[in-house]
């Protein structure tokens, strides 16, 4: 087939079935994947997942035939034929692929949204955009959903600036940036895209009536306020709760437009995401907004998710666009708290004509719940500053598609390699956790988050000094915003000094002198660190790390440690020749499923994140910490001290608290006085009471801050537990 022939079919929509098989070699003349389900089953109806303007950057990989594939699968299944959109072909080369035109009018740019090009589907998905649409496209998909159709609106945390173009899924959606920056005043084919400081302003509310939030939360538990199926023309029929793993809610506006289908429940406890660069959980239950929900507005429908986690598979087909790297996908298709029940019934609600306009509360489709607070404060500023969430690696350019690599989603050319077999690099994160050497070497505006060690006050009570773990010699300042001071500043609080903390921020200078400034999380960094956290250090760092001990590897030569709350995290540890006669599972096989501390220093081994120059290694007991004796205070001296504190405390495991979340320590002496300990997540698993119940009645020494937890005083930010006796 020549290309003008392929040319012609793509741009009247035709594409020529490949049935559901694997990942075809890459090769950009070829056609868009297809799956088409057997004649028996057929529906007639057709699903487009798009591709033109994003869902495949960093280690995205929204494909039918790749991470998006169980999910089609299943769609094949309902009778649906599926195809991948990449566009039109607007110069006639054949290859659909996108070229930049937000200064000019480029007829090169075939990775284009029209109406003519989509209106034979019935279903349009839009994954985790990561580019803005023009003015023109946006009139497009309005244009499909007065025709009576439906569109699926993936998104993702804000900040999921996947391809480091200022842009991400929310934004694209809103149709705002976050920034008010004059940058964003597009013109031309985009119009303005600064951000309206408006709930009732924006592209998406004014035709859905429901905007994204610029949160970002984490509840892998599952988001338990499953409205019931009565109230949300029958989609929820089925559904259990959905996991979000980082993600986003939304707020409705309008709730004769759109109604959510899944909240926060009050027993539901989510968390601000490690990485969020403002409060990340605005307001928590209900008043968050709802995790998924749908839209009626005129003839057609929409529906929107916060997070492509729920929905994903783990069989990623590119290549990372950046780097070339293999990419890592979640498996929440067949996680618990999955979406696939969920995300069909979506699809079938969305395919299904309707004649009704609103949900106006008559003939059962009753109204949704008004987010109170529709755009919080915070959301009217951008604590990125129109900076990308990372720095792009050497050479990359989002918008030059002649700078993606070889085997990436519309990459100029490839190896014909199928496939790749995905690396353990984990989900990225803005440049991983620095050092304060590496902090130093950052370019000035860039987002980071820096560990090191608090060795002075600066300017008075407004800033500190914070020094290499390994360099001494080497410090940076950071300026303190002011509800910070009083846990962080040495003058105030001197218990602060030599404490190792994490924080988030922007490389700038301070009283002269190389600095971090508009600070939005500082964290008391833990001693040992899981292998989640363990993965995002940079190279060369030394640290302490546990882990549940998975496998030899290398024969005698090394071992595998997983996360102990996610096996899928995994990292390899070079053991040294006088380590493994005592710590090889291959010489000692009751080693596997041993909780395991390692001293050493990030590198890679075996071509994957590893540890190296591992100095000390050690085996916990059951409850994961070695015996020590005591030197803390006592419950009843930590009830007297002020909340913001840090603080060293023993006492006595007497229950849980709040499911598997905290527990209560009581005094040694005094059982009337408690405190709640708050468990961070890779805690929970040694240390809650809910799930070793033989912890009840032992000692425990808790480091963190004091903090009130569940309205009762209590332990939060905890650094490190230990059993005692």
């Amino acid at each position: 087939m020549n290309k003008t022939t392929l040319a012609m079919m793509l741009t009247v929509g035709l594409f020529s079935s490949m049935g559901s098989v694997q990942a075809a070699a890459y090769d950009w003349n070829k056609t868009a994947p297809v799956k088409t389900p057997s004649a028996h089953i057929n529906n007639g109806k057709t699903i487009y997942f798009d591709v033109s303007h994003g869902g495949v950057e960093g280690n995205a990989d929204w494909v039918i035939d790749g991470a998006f594939s169980d999910f089609a699968d299943a769609l094949v299944q309902q009778g649906y034929t599926v195809k991948e959109y990449r566009g039109i072909d607007l110069n006639n080369d054949g290859v659909i692929r996108f070229h930049d035109d937000r200064s000019n009018n480029n007829t090169q740019n075939e990775a284009v949204i029209t109406f003519d090009a989509i209106k034979n589907s019935d279903v349009f998905v839009l994954a985790e955009t990561n580019r803005p649409f023009t003015m023109a496209e946006q009139a497009a998909l309005e244009q499909y959903v007065a025709a009576g159709k439906g569109v699926f609106f993936v998104a993702d945390h804000y900040d999921a600036d996947r391809n480091l173009n200022t842009w991400d899924a929310t934004e694209v959606f809103n149709g705002y940036n976050r920034s008010d920056l004059s940058k964003y005043n597009l013109g031309g084919e985009y119009g303005d895209w600064r951000n309206p400081k408006s709930a009732n302003a924006g592209w998406l509310v004014e035709n859905f009536g429901i905007r994204f939030r610029f949160n970002g939360v984490d509840y892998k538990q599952g988001v338990s306020g499953v409205e019931p199926s009565t109230q949300t023309e029958g989609i929820t029929q089925g559904v259990q709760p959905i996991l979000m793993a980082a993600g986003a809610t939304l707020a409705v506006v309008d709730p004769q437009k759109a109604k959510g289908l899944v909240y926060f429940s009050e027993s539901d406890n989510p968390v601000k995401w490690r990485h969020a660069k403002d409060q990340g959980l605005y307001f928590g239950g209900k008043a968050e907004g709802p995790y998924v929900a749908i839209a009626k507005s005129g003839a057609g429908k929409a529906a929107f998710i916060g997070d492509s986690s729920p929905i994903e598979d783990a069989s990623p087909k590119y290549r990372r666009q950046d780097t070339g790297n293999s990419k890592k996908t979640y498996p929440g298709w067949t996680d618990a708290g999955n979406a696939a029940t969920l995300a069909v019934n979506i699809i079938n609600w969305l395919a299904t004509p309707e004649s009704y306009q609103y949900f106006d509360n008559n003939n059962g489709h009753k109204s949704g719940f008004v987010t109170p607070t529709p755009m919080a404060s915070q959301e009217m500023a951008d604590p990125n500053n129109g900076q990308p969430w990372g720095t792009p690696a050497s050479g990359f350019n989002p918008w030059n598609t002649d700078t993606y690599k070889y085997n990436s989603f519309n990459a100029p050319n490839g190896d014909s390699q199928t496939n790749p077999d995905p690396d353990p690099d984990p989900t990225p994160t803005p440049g991983g956790t620095l050092s304060v050497v590496e902090a130093l070497a950052a370019t000035q505006g860039e987002a980071l988050v820096v560990m090191g060690k608090v060795t002075a006050a600066v300017n008075g009570i407004y800033g500190l000094e914070l020094s290499d773990v390994n360099s001494p010699s080497k410090h940076i300042f950071v300026k303190l915003e002011s509800s910070q001071r009083a846990d962080f500043n040495p003058q105030l609080n001197p218990a602060i000094l030599n404490k190792n903390i994490i924080v988030t921020g922007k490389r700038n200078s301070y009283m002269g002198e190389a600095g971090v400034r508009y600070v939005s999380d500082i964290q008391i960094a833990p001693t040992a660190l899981s292998i989640e956290q363990a993965l995002n250090t940079a190279q060369g760092e030394s640290f302490e790390i546990i882990g549940r001990v998975k496998s030899g590897l290398n024969g005698i030569y090394a071992l595998v440690l997983e996360d102990i709350n996610d096996a899928s995290f995994t990292i390899n540890v070079k053991l040294e020749s006088d380590q493994r006669n005592q710590f090889s599972p291959q010489l000692n096989p009751e080693l596997l499923n041993a909780i395991m501390v390692v001293n050493g220093v990030r590198d890679s081994y075996m071509s994957q994140a590893g540890v190296r120059q591992v100095s000390k290694l050690r085996i916990t007991d059951d409850a994961g910490s070695d015996p020590v004796s005591g030197s803390g205070m006592s419950v009843s001296e930590v009830l007297a001290l002020a909340n913001g504190e840090p603080v060293t405390v023993e006492g006595k495991i007497t229950r849980g608290v709040n499911g598997k979340y905290a527990l209560e320590l009581t005094d040694d002496t005094n059982n009337s006085e408690s405190l709640y300990i708050k468990l961070e997540s890779s805690q929970r698993t040694m240390y809650s009471p809910l799930l070793n119940v033989a912890l009840i009645g032992k000692r425990l020494r808790v480091e963190g801050i004091k903090n009130n937890y569940m309205s009762h005083p209590g332990v939060r930010n905890v650094s490190q537990l230990m059993l005692i006796d």
